[in-house]
């Protein structure tokens, strides 16, 4: 084990939802990631399943039946704004990306490019894609245009389940970041 593998802490949890609302699946899943991210902590949400099997309906949802990442976003934006710290600067930041045949695309590109990314690992920051747009956003709405603009670019085709299956992974990426301020010289601590 290396210097640092003693930190990490792993939480699986298994649990098809069957017939849940929405709202009911955000409460088991969501509320904890939304906690633990204003505590710190790295959180990663993984939705698997054969197609046809609702990950993309439980993840984003629709616009009357919103999913756990647009619900977790607006989640975020509900408790930076009851923050009453004047001492504390948020910041967030996001980035959208498909992986479809081993290769990685910016989903949020202002150039529409089908470059193929680089995946590499950084030795501080760990596994990162090298030219991927990460957008800072200061509103819910804000990301619901860009996840709404990502959903566009997003690699779909017909299968024997699904007349508009999407054929690729998305990875949605929300980063978080808080900083206390020194008010008196308006510097970050």
């Amino acid at each position: 084990m290396g210097e640092n593998d003693e930190k990490i802490k792993v939480a699986v949890r298994v649990r098809p939802f069957n017939k849940r609302d929405q709202d009911e699946v955000f409460k088991h899943v969501g509320s904890g990631v939304l906690n633990n991210a204003f505590c710190g902590y790295n959180a990663c949400i993984f939705a698997y399943g054969q197609t046809g099997s609702g990950k993309s309906y439980s993840m984003m949802g629709t616009k009357e039946s919103p999913g756990i990442i647009p619900r977790l976003c607006n989640a975020i934006f509900e408790r930076i704004e009851e923050a009453t710290c004047e001492t504390l600067a948020f910041k967030v930041e996001v980035s959208y990306m498909e992986i479809y045949n081993e290769r990685v695309r910016d989903l949020l590109d202002p150039k529409k490019s089908t470059k193929n990314l680089k995946v590499r690992e950084h030795k501080i920051l760990g596994p990162m894609v090298d030219g991927l747009s990460v957008l800072a956003v200061s509103s819910f709405e804000q990301i619901a245009s860009l996840i709404e603009e990502g959903n566009k670019s997003r690699t779909v085709a017909a299968t024997n389940m699904n007349a508009e299956s999407s054929r690729s992974h998305a990875v949605f990426n929300i980063r978080l970041t808080q900083a206390l301020t020194d008010l008196e010289n308006g510097v970050s601590l």
